[in-house]
């Protein structure tokens, strides 16, 4: 039984390859640098909804115009929501990569930062025609701040179903109450310094009491470290080996929000 699943998990694997989609500013500027934004694009199957990925690090992942897959892990956690043999498989999964590498954490604020998000929202909005949950990880959740913040501004929050605020860096935020159900994932034995876990919980138990919305906290469990790694980057942070923890708390709580 097991070597017949594994043959099936080999299959869905070569089966499953992404597609990298270029897409063009929706706004133009003399702050807005016209290059398109790439993203990666997993297709679920029967897919109910779209999880639109905001990489931390420096935003820049490195697509190229090839690229079907990332290796790494987390990513593979991510692309596991798509994968009807490890979950539900009802969700597409796309991952935004910023052309430039964000230096400035602040740069997330930027009128450029925002509007390639939200480019991203439209037109996979109007390629699917699925609702579009949000997802940051690490100093994504500091992208998450500032592009919710401009939503609320500009009566847009609406272009969103949710949010999924993952392993966040100290400083996310959201208005109190917030107007949208938000998932808090955090690894319970996550070592980085800018995202203590312990901030992110007060933040959700704040919000929590505060909100007549659905908000919740998932500490994560499993996984391991990567020796001789930075912890900002590897290990416990990014879910390293933790298989589809996360992945399943993820489909959880968004299913539960479609019915």
């Amino acid at each position: 039984m097991k070597k017949i699943l594994c043959f099936i998990l080999t299959l869905w694997h070569l089966c499953s390859s992404g597609e990298v989609i270029s897409i063009e500013q929706n706004k133009s500027g003399f702050f807005i640098n016209s290059i398109p934004s790439s993203t990666l694009y997993w297709k679920g199957v029967n897919s109910e909804a779209l999880i639109l990925f905001l990489p931390g690090g420096d935003g820049n992942l490195g697509l190229k115009p090839d690229t079907v897959d990332r290796k790494y892990s987390f990513y593979q956690t991510l692309k596991s929501l798509t994968n009807p043999e490890l979950t539900t498989g009802k969700f597409d999964v796309v991952l935004l990569d910023f052309p430039f590498p964000i230096k400035d954490i602040n740069a997330r604020g930027s009128e450029e930062h925002i509007v390639r998000i939200e480019s991203a929202i439209n037109f996979y909005r109007a390629k699917t025609g699925l609702p579009i949950w949000l997802m940051g990880h690490s100093n994504g959740g500091i992208s998450l701040t500032y592009f919710i913040q401009y939503a609320l501004k500009n009566h847009k929050i609406d272009s969103i179903a949710g949010v999924i605020a993952s392993g966040v860096r100290n400083g996310t935020t959201f208005k109190s109450p917030v107007d949208f159900p938000l998932l808090f994932l955090h690894h319970e034995k996550d070592s980085c310094t800018n995202t203590v876990g312990e901030k992110a919980y007060d933040l959700y138990t704040n919000l929590k009491a505060a909100s007549s919305l659905d908000v919740e906290f998932y500490w994560v469990t499993s996984g391991e470290s990567e020796q001789y790694s930075d912890p900002c980057r590897s290990g416990y942070h990014m879910y390293f080996n933790s298989g589809t923890e996360a992945s399943k708390v993820i489909e959880k709580f968004i299913l539960k929000h479609l019915k």
